[in-house]
C-alpha cells in the first residue's frame, strides 16, 4: 500500500468568497465576548462571595439577587455602586449578546461578499435568535 500523493500548499484551499480578515474578525467578536463575559463573571462572583460569605445556593437562588438589575435603568444604577450583582448581571448579558453580534457581522460579511444564500440563511438565525429572546424568553420561569 503506498501513501496518497501530498497535496501542494496552493491546491487543496477551499474556494472562499469572503476574505480571510473577515473570518478572524468574526472569531475576535467570539473570543473577545467570551473572555469578557468571564472576566465579568468572575468578577461578580468573587465581589458576591466576599459580601456574603456565608451564602448559600439554596439563598441565592431564593432571593434572586439579579432581579433588581434586568432593567438598563437598574442595571446602570447597580454598575454606578459597584454591586457585585449587576456586574454578574452584565457579565450574562454579554455572554448572551456575544452570539448575536456574531451572528450580526456574519449577515454583514455575507452580504457584503455577495453570498445570497448564507446572509439569507445568518438573517434567518439572527430573526430566530431575537424570537426565542424576545418571544419565548419571557415565558421561561
Amino acid at each position: 500500500m503506498t501513501d496518497p500523493e501530498p497535496v501542494s500548499p496552493g491546491a487543496a484551499e477551499p474556494d472562499v468568497r469572503l476574505p480571510l480578515a473577515a473570518y478572524r474578525r468574526m472569531a475576535f467578536v467570539l473570543r473577545s465576548g467570551l473572555v469578557a463575559s468571564l472576566l465579568l463573571l468572575a468578577g461578580g462572583i468573587a465581589e458576591y462571595f466576599a459580601h456574603h460569605p456565608g451564602a448559600t445556593a439554596q439563598a441565592i437562588l431564593a432571593t434572586n439577587p439579579i432581579a433588581g438589575y434586568l432593567s438598563l435603568s437598574g442595571l446602570a444604577r447597580g454598575i454606578g455602586r459597584g454591586s457585585s450583582e449587576a456586574l454578574l448581571t452584565l457579565g450574562v448579558l454579554v455572554l448572551v449578546a456575544t452570539p448575536i453580534v456574531r451572528v450580526v457581522s456574519g449577515f454583514y460579511y455575507f452580504q457584503r461578499g455577495g453570498e445570497r444564500t448564507m446572509a439569507t440563511i445568518t438573517l434567518l438565525v439572527f430573526v430566530l435568535l431575537l424570537f426565542g429572546l424576545l418571544v419565548f424568553g419571557p415565558f421561561v420561569k
